[in-house]
């Protein structure tokens, strides 16, 4: 990110303790963006060296490391920061998903996330799912949350071109961490109750859960687990719908980049993913092999799957530039 020096400039600090989540790197990116930089410079700072950075009075704090116990003091910290003016919490994080499946005593979890809300000015919701919950909640205020749905600059996709459906298997694709949270062992079981003559899979990305779902694609002659892409554009080109069987999901970016890219989705119906499930796509219920397999038979058999790709184009277009003007807004609110 580029550190602009004119001293006119507004200093926001963006920071983070773990710099390998893809969806928070993107997020990053975003500020590069001279909409956003044209009036603030920004740096981002690990938490850890965050003690030997230079900090500007009146310098704007947004937090994008994940909320917990251990973390609080940090938060307050930067609360009592005497060069500090606000701090904003992006919440990449934590959705009604999650609770769902990660959480076992839930008072106490949101009792953490009360406190953690309230050390700081301002909570940006990344989706209308995690903002409706975090309100339903209870977890602060409706005047400390900020709505922001995620987005990213995805004109490298828009110029693909549609796909249109060649005879034979449908090309399904999905990619991402391998981490549980993505739920790509639930789209291999749903896959040993398809015919290979109906739908192929090909799953491409990184993580800890390699070897175990390679060793659920062994046996299937239609389903194949590969090394991240180089290129989504030429990843997506030779798939028909982008599948994405989350288990929680804050906005998820793939779901825009698919989109973008005129490739349907079959999703599934939690947290951030609802809002971009709409006529052109399939929608399941979470954590459902048998109702994700549902969902692709219903695709296979869908005639329309290029006219669908178009209309998903038509609801990303507009997304990131959104984003931008609602952060310039937040961030032009927050110096005054």
């Amino acid at each position: 990110m580029n550190k602009l020096e004119s001293p006119a400039l507004r200093q926001v600090i963006h920071i983070i303790n773990d710099g390998s989540l893809g969806g928070v790197t993107l997020a990053l990116k975003n500020f590069e963006h001279p909409m956003l930089s044209e009036h603030f410079k920004h740096c981002i700072v690990n938490l850890s060296d965050l003690n030997r950075t230079r900090i500007d009075r009146g310098a704007i704090a947004i937090v994008h490391f994940t909320a917990n116990w251990t973390l609080l003091y940090q938060l307050m910290r930067l609360q009592r920061h005497p060069r500090v003016q606000k701090t904003i919490l992006v919440e990449h994080s934590y959705t009604q998903g999650f609770e769902q499946n990660c959480v076992k005593n839930r008072t106490r979890f949101r009792t953490m996330l009360r406190l953690a809300y309230s050390l700081v000015d301002q909570i940006v919701a990344v989706s209308d799912a995690q903002h409706w919950w975090i309100l339903r909640a209870g977890l602060t205020n409706r005047q400390k949350v900020a709505l922001i749905p995620q987005a990213r600059d995805c004109s490298d996709l828009l110029t693909l071109p549609a796909k249109i459906r060649a005879h034979g298997a449908l090309q399904l694709g999905a990619y991402g961490r391998f981490h549980d949270q993505k739920g790509f062992d639930l789209l291999i079981k749903a896959m040993t109750m398809i015919n290979p003559a109906i739908a192929r899979l090909e799953i491409v990305g990184y993580g800890d859960r390699l070897e175990m779902l390679e060793r659920l694609a062994m046996p299937l002659p239609h389903v194949r687990v590969a090394p991240p892409f180089k290129s989504a554009s030429v990843f997506l080109s030779d798939i028909d719908i982008v599948c994405i069987p989350s288990r929680w999901e804050a906005f998820g970016l793939v779901g825009a980049e698919a989109r973008a890219a005129s490739r349907p989705l079959i999703a599934s119906n939690i947290d951030g993913l609802k809002c971009q499930i709409s006529a052109h796509s399939w929608q399941h219920r979470p954590n459902d092999p048998d109702d994700i397999r549902r969902a692709i038979l219903s695709a296979a058999a869908a005639d329309d799957l290029t006219s669908r790709g178009m209309r998903a184009r038509l609801q990303v277009s507009g997304e990131f530039s959104e984003m931008l003007e609602n952060w310039r807004h937040l961030l032009n609110q927050s110096i005054y």
